[in-house]
């Protein structure tokens, strides 16, 4: 079978939407747009037709990521899958390759390279109206639970880079002007968690969310959801316990997914963790 894999280009977004569709992904082309905007990726081209597709992007040299490798359904088990991750593969610089595998997919990343490191909790689910007159939890001691201001920007770079062991400036910057977001400022005026939450597929992405802890990772959360009353709502979180309580009000577990890793750890400094992915293409 001829198939040309060629760079992926806006011209295949329509198609693209198409594709991610038929795997029940809720992916729209703004959707699509905004990840190509932020990195590259590969198209597989069968007489016109999109049949397979695979992104990357590359944060710094110290980390990227992969996700939304697709093939379509009427080309299974034609090797297309391996063929997209050696083509990404090959264009990738980055000491270490993140991504987050559905489980038909595992073990074809187990074969090129990549080993599990942790399992992400996909969450969603309508919020219920009554969340507009929530009380929120109570704050961890001595902390201000604030909107995001310009004058965060790099406070909140930092407070991701602490979470993640490397840079992604160009992620955050764009998530930000995307969206809106939620800061946990201290006495001292530093801040200790940060969540953003914007538009995607059915309703909201929360995510991502960095805090200093459990309780703070809570509490961020807990006042997106309580903005998005009567919205349906995502969240990707890497934190068992944070499911368990997302699960309690209604934002129900729908899958478990595994976190593959390839290549060198990052070094992390500090107490910030990640607690909520930006998506799971993204991580």
């Amino acid at each position: 079978m001829n198939i040309d894999f060629l760079p992926l280009e806006e011209r295949h977004l329509d198609q693209a939407v198409q594709l991610s569709n038929a795997v029940g992904w809720p992916h729209r082309r703004c959707d699509w747009k905004r990840l190509l905007t932020l990195g590259s990726g590969v198209a597989g081209v069968h007489n016109g037709e999109l049949v397979a597709t695979g992104m990357h992007w590359s944060f710094e040299t110290r980390l990227a990521t992969l996700g939304l490798v697709i093939v379509s359904p009427d080309y299974k088990r034609q090797g297309l899958g391996r063929k997209v991750m050696e083509t990404l593969l090959e264009a990738i610089t980055a000491t270490r390759i993140e991504l987050h595998a559905t489980q038909a997919g595992a073990d074809l990343y187990r074969s090129l390279g990549f080993k599990e490191t942790a399992w992400v909790h996909q969450c969603q689910g309508w919020v219920a109206d009554s969340m507009a007159g929530h009380v929120l939890s109570p704050l961890p001691p001595h902390t201000l639970l604030r909107a995001f201001r310009a004058s965060d920007y790099e406070a909140v770079i930092a407070l991701d880079e602490q979470a993640i062991g490397s840079p992604r400036q160009a992620l955050l910057s764009s998530l930000l002007a995307q969206g809106e977001a939620l800061v946990l400022e201290q006495d001292d005026g530093q801040l200790s968690g940060a969540a953003i939450c914007r538009d995607f597929g059915r309703g909201y992405v929360i995510g991502p969310v960095m805090a200093d802890g459990h309780d703070a990772a809570k509490c961020l959360t807990e006042a997106c959801l309580v903005r998005h009353s009567n919205s349906f709502v995502r969240l990707d979180t890497l934190d068992a316990d944070l499911a368990a309580w997302l699960d309690g009000i209604g934002i129900s577990e729908v899958d478990r997914i595994p976190q593959m890793v390839a290549g060198s750890d990052l070094p992390r400094s500090g107490p910030t963790k990640r607690y909520a992915l930006a998506s799971q293409a993204l991580g």
